[in-house]
């Protein structure tokens, strides 16, 4: 279970000075908790006190909903929505007493099916950590195909830092750059990397030798 120290060390990593941790103020969690009717999940309202206005880790990609968008639809809290808005996420109405409840995803039509997405919402929090720093919050992107050998350079470089048994993905990497690894169908998978500086990109480019079809690179 990662705990708040954990995600904030993680979005520090990751983000370093372009990161600015700006909180919900406590009172805005409980006029929202007052709207609802409910007490926020501690593993949310801990989350929204960290960095609930940090616009890089919530909302490069998909999108974190602050505490006055929650929604309660059919009971369950909805608290994170899709980039094209076709998904959401929530927690359920028999696990919102829990400290750390586990987050269920379903399509975003009228009403809502239900399918597990995740044991704990810290994990949650973590790995849309690293999803949105490959896919925006990160200003040095990649985006390529991955074999068999791309897998073996990266395991060698670069620890382990998320494995998504749902999306079939692993997460390495290090301070400042991320090389998200989709698992190979038929001999090949998707590859995603994002770095703080295009130096690291550079670098990432160096071990892995991946033929990028899209690189997006910031100005130094």
């Amino acid at each position: 279970m990662p705990t708040i120290q954990q995600l904030q060390t993680t979005l520090q990593s990751l983000h370093g000075e372009a990161l600015s941790l700006t909180p919900e103020p406590r009172e805005s969690l409980a006029a929202a908790e007052a709207e609802l009717g409910l007490t926020l999940p501690a593993a949310l309202s801990d989350y929204y006190a960290l960095c609930s206005h940090s616009d890089l880790p919530n909302q490069a990609h998909n999108r974190l909903l602050g505490p006055g968008e929650l929604e309660l639809r059919e009971e369950s809290l909805l608290f994170y929505v899709e980039n094209q808005g076709v998904t959401v996420w929530g927690v359920l109405p028999e696990h919102l007493e829990l400290d750390d409840p586990p987050v269920h995803a379903a399509f975003n039509d009228d009403q809502l099916e239900w399918e597990l997405e995740d044991d704990l919402l810290s994990h949650f929090l973590l790995r849309m950590a690293y999803w949105q720093a490959v896919n925006g919050g990160l200003p040095n992107l990649g985006l390529g195909t991955a074999t068999s050998e791309t897998h073996q350079q990266a395991q060698e470089a670069w620890p382990l830092l998320l494995r998504d048994e749902v999306y079939r993905l692993s997460f390495y990497g290090g301070a400042g750059q991320v090389v998200c690894l989709f698992d190979q169908e038929e001999g090949s998978g998707e590859i995603q990397a994002a770095t703080q500086t295009p130096q690291q990109m550079e670098a990432v480019n160096e071990v892995l030798k991946v033929e990028w079809d899209s690189v997006e690179m910031a100005d130094d």
